[in-house]
């Protein structure tokens, strides 16, 4: 009982291709150009901050038009008021999660070419624990990262590693399984267990092609100015997110089902997508 890396990928993909998974696409690149628009007027309200503070004693030292160098240009950058920046940005991690979970459930679904019925529902709580999972997810590695370094017995790389791919599959739990913060914890570490290297093995790809078109498609927009490299950072983002999502979504299923048929307990575990349970 092991991970199909291929067919983990060849399924994601094939769903992403599809009606739903280009809604979700679309749904993320929105995500991604108003999370852009934060940001930057964030870093200028940042700039600005550190100009008028500290301007004339770096004016005297030269470093002022270094330092505005390593800002670049910020062409999306709004006037808004620095508080009503900081909600939005709390705002859209909020929205980022819901279209998370709204992700998973759209990837489980038995019919691949249509939304599935019922895909809001319990959607705030989920949402929020999806966070807040995500959240303590963040917590433990970084402290078994410390802790590996403070050991140097395992190393922090390696420690850290390890309780990530361990707990890769929160999201999922939630959005499928209806489980708690805490409880999609213990759920994702048992559909990993057994199944680490191939995780591990699952997310270098996906990683190395983040970073490859990542990589290219920032290339070629940096030859084409801030703008146009900041909106094709934006929609590179949105597809490989819902690649990501769609690819462990995937896999998640893969391992939670043949974990119950090796078990031979049902565990009140469905086909998402059926006509009883649509996700």
């Amino acid at each position: 009982m092991s991970l199909d890396i291929e067919k983990a990928l060849s399924d994601g993909f094939d769903r992403m291709l599809t009606q739903p998974g280009a809604y979700l696409v679309g749904a993320f690149l929105a995500l991604g150009l108003a999370n852009t628009v934060v940001v930057q007027s964030l870093m200028d309200v940042a700039v600005e901050f550190v100009v008028e503070e500290f301007g004339p004693q770096m004016a005297e030292t030269g470093s002022l038009d270094e330092f505005r160098n390593e800002v670049g240009v910020l062409p999306f950058a709004v006037s808004l008021p620095p508080a009503l920046l900081a909600v939005a940005f709390v705002a859209l991690a909020f929205v980022g999660e819901a279209l998370g979970i709204v992700g998973v459930r759209v990837f489980a679904a038995s019919d691949p070419d249509r939304l599935p019925d019922g895909l809001a529902d319990g959607l705030p709580l989920a949402t929020v624990n999806g966070f807040l999972a995500g959240i303590f997810v963040f917590l433990i590695v970084t402290v078994g990262f410390v802790v590996g370094l403070i050991g140097l017995i395992i190393g922090g790389f390696v420690l850290a590693t390890f309780l990530a791919v361990s707990l890769v599959f929160v999201r999922q739990a939630v959005a499928l399984e209806g489980e708690n913060a805490i409880s999609a914890l213990s759920e994702s570490w048992s559909v990993a267990k057994g199944n680490r290297w191939y995780l591990f093995g699952l997310l270098i790809i996906l990683g190395v092609i983040g970073a490859v078109v990542g990589g290219v498609v920032g290339l070629i927009g940096g030859l084409l100015g801030p703008a146009v490299n900041a909106l094709a950072n934006v929609i590179i983002g949105a597809a490989i997110g819902v690649f990501g999502i769609a690819v462990t979504t995937r896999a998640y299923q893969q391992l939670r089902t043949e974990q119950g048929e090796a078990t031979g307990v049902d565990d009140d575990w469905e086909d998402p997508g059926g006509r009883d349970d649509v996700y």
